[in-house]
């Protein structure tokens, strides 16, 4: 089991490159990858967002690299055009107002438009190569954090389902008092009548109605069977469970919902509404699931 929620961040350098890669993420239905880089990689955002693909199934992700080639540093040139037509600005201004300016050349290089940054001019086989490779290293360091997070929502999910079929047990031994606690009730109510006559016919008819509508018999052995997958599904290795889960998730709330509707007994219901709590506690880390 995987945490869609992780961070990761690894350093690499050696004599040639400085890279930093940063990994975070939070839950997402989809597959959903930001990517920040340096301009000069956009040639590997397809490789890129492949290789995230075929090791990481849901998420949105924010993926940051940082690079720096040691051997051809960034280097700076002058923009002669800006650099000459702005300095002969400044002398008209001289001549115009009859006055000099204490240093020109500081007051140029203050402008940014004189300086251009050129890009690194990358060995494009080489860098791939490498940053490929750091990123798969770091991509592991972050699943691992991820998968800690999951072990960790394994063994509360596990807690949570033995109080669930603990609750529904018991809704399973209780079960048979729906039908006698309404029969009791039922005569009593009739006994209270007075000049009222009725046929035990009638009355058996009543209860085996009220019998037949209040069953929850398959309800219970469906929650029984849910609980039973829930757990597999849990304790597998599996990379993708958890939209399997939010889907058997669904499905024993709903047969909650229709026990508590068919059963007239205030101890089953009682048992319902906190397996109802049980479960959304289930269900609201179960959307961090990868």
């Amino acid at each position: 089991m995987r945490s869609m929620t992780g961070y990761s961040k690894n350093y690499f350098e050696d004599e040639k490159y400085t890279l930093l890669i940063e990994i975070k993420s939070v839950n997402n239905k989809n597959l959903n990858l930001k990517i920040k880089m340096p301009s000069n990689l956009n040639f590997l955002e397809n490789k890129i967002r492949t290789q995230i693909g075929s090791k990481i199934f849901r998420g949105s992700i924010d993926l940051k690299i940082e690079f720096k080639d040691k051997s051809e540093n960034e280097f700076f040139k002058l923009n002669e055009k800006i650099s000459d037509d702005y300095m002969k600005f400044l002398e008209n201004l001289e001549k115009r107002y009859n006055d000099k300016f204490s240093n020109k050349l500081e007051i140029l290089v203050k402008n940014s438009e004189i300086i251009e940054k050129s890009d690194i001019d990358l060995d494009e086989n080489e860098y791939e190569k490498i940053i490929l490779e750091k990123l798969n290293f770091a991509l592991d360091d972050f699943i691992n954090m991820k998968n800690s997070e999951g072990e960790r929502l394994k063994i509360y999910f596990l807690e949570r389902i033995s109080e669930l079929e603990k609750k529904v047990n018991k809704v399973d031994e209780l079960k048979e008092m729906i039908v006698e606690n309404y029969k009791q009730k039922l005569i009593e109510r009739l006994n209270k009548i007075d000049n009222i006559e009725f046929l035990k016919e009638d009355l058996l008819k009543e209860i085996l109605l009220f019998t037949d509508k209040s069953d929850i018999s398959e309800e219970v052995s469906r929650l029984k069977s849910h609980l039973y997958q829930l757990k597999q599904e849990i304790q597998s290795s599996k990379d993708e469970v958890g939209k399997k889960i939010d889907f058997i998730l669904q499905e024993i709330f709903r047969e909650l919902n229709t026990s508590s509707v068919k059963c007239n007994l205030y101890d089953i219901s009682k048992i319902i509404v906190e397996s109802k709590a049980e479960v959304e506690k289930i269900r609201e880390q179960a959307l961090n699931i990868e």
